[in-house]
């Protein structure tokens, strides 16, 4: 599994640790393996380690695939629909649909940590957090509200003649 994990470092931008707080290594691997075939990753990791490690420089359409096909299950927890041509190439017979691994995947998915968000309905960031930039983002101009003294309403007391209050007129 820590090769795997290696792959999907180069793949998705993240490191080791980030990646195995998410407790989806296992998952992913059996996934990516259970869609591709073992004989297809194998081949991926091999081309992938010809291109220098370097996600970028693989040259067959089928590695550049299924590697899209890794980096996507990470950051939004769903295989995706492979190309046409590299599911057939890869002569399998599941159904070439997106999915989403399990329910834990949804609110691991590296996107929501790419903007420091939350999943809908999941992992909630605190009471009144909303109100608040995200961290690193600009500090929100707020506009200036001048402050105004509170004036008392007079009143009247009972019996009092209106010319003896203070400020009154007769």
């Amino acid at each position: 599994m820590d090769g795997f994990v290696d792959v999907s470092v180069r793949l998705t931008g993240f490191d080791s640790f980030d990646l195995h707080a998410t407790g989806m290594a296992a998952l992913y691997l059996e996934t990516a393996l259970d869609q591709v075939g073992p004989e297809a990753f194998e081949r991926f990791l091999g081309e992938l380690d010809a291109a220098g490690g370097d996600p970028d420089r693989l040259e067959g359409e089928t590695s550049r695939d299924i590697a899209r096909a890794i980096a996507h299950l990470w950051y939004l927890g769903v295989w995706p629909q492979l190309a046409r041509s590299v599911h057939s190439a890869l002569g399998r017979e599941k159904a070439n649909a997106p999915f989403t691994v399990s329910p834990e995947a949804y609110t691991e998915g590296l996107v929501w940590r790419t903007f420091h968000g939350h999943p809908a309905g999941a992992k909630a960031p605190g009471f009144g957090t909303w109100s608040e930039p995200p961290p690193g983002a600009p500090p929100v101009p707020r506009a200036a509200v001048p402050e105004r003294p509170v004036e008392k309403p007079e009143t009247k007391r009972e019996g009092e003649p209106e010319e003896e209050r203070e400020g009154g007129t007769a």
